[in-house]
């Protein structure tokens, strides 16, 4: 019969080797503690404004769309306008009321994420949950980091996370903020050509 300190023991354990999981990432940094005040100070970023462009390239299609996102705390608006006014999608909210999306009828759907909207919108579901988090540079807290690559300034260059591959090419300087201005993703699916998904944001203007 196993002692319940043994018990505690390995439950302790298992614990320890979650948070390292979550982590281990953050040995590869140049600087370990400059990069975890840096990404403690990004994580606390709450409130911002994001004007750029978005362009979306799956198998069969390229959409390309002038960007506005405005995020304060949980609530979301986000618009995507298409060239010459071809579409423009529209929708805000928050993941616990749920979120509003602005047809070209100028009625109001309610929905219950971002995703279902883009999955609606382009035919396939955008990381929203997690792009809040990698716009900003740093990965989202609840999930595994795979593959981290720094660069020279200590800032994450690289980075996979929940199947997502993620590359930040390009900071620049926002008052007390090193924020990213140019962020590439790819879903990952090997041997999947089909389903290949490539995303890229120029981010040229944020307003903290």
């Amino acid at each position: 019969m196993i002692k319940k300190t043994a018990l505690f023991g390995l439950w302790l354990g298992i614990l320890s080797l979650m948070a390292c999981s979550n982590s281990s990432y953050i040995q590869k940094a140049k600087n370990i503690e400059s990069w975890q005040q840096s990404r403690d100070q990004l994580a606390s970023l709450q409130q911002w404004e994001i004007r750029g462009k978005i362009s979306i390239r799956s198998a069969s299609e390229l959409y390309t769309a002038d960007l506005f996102w405005q995020q304060n705390g949980a609530d979301l608006k986000l618009r995507l306008a298409a060239p010459f006014s071809q579409a423009v999608t529209d929708f805000s909210g928050n993941d616990e009321d749920g979120y509003l999306v602005l047809t070209e009828q100028g009625e109001q759907v309610k929905v219950d994420s971002p995703e279902t909207i883009t999955e609606h919108a382009f035919g396939l579901s955008l990381p929203f949950s997690e792009l809040k988090s990698w716009i900003k540079g740093v990965p989202d807290s609840g999930a595994r980091v795979w593959r981290a690559h720094f660069n020279d300034d200590n800032r994450l260059q690289f980075f996979e996370q929940r199947g997502w591959e993620v590359k930040i090419l390009k900071y620049k300087q926002v008052g007390e903020y090193t924020l990213p201005s140019k962020v590439f993703l790819s879903r990952l699916n090997e041997n999947q050509s089909d389903k290949r998904v490539d995303i890229r944001l120029i981010l040229n203007r944020w307003v903290l």
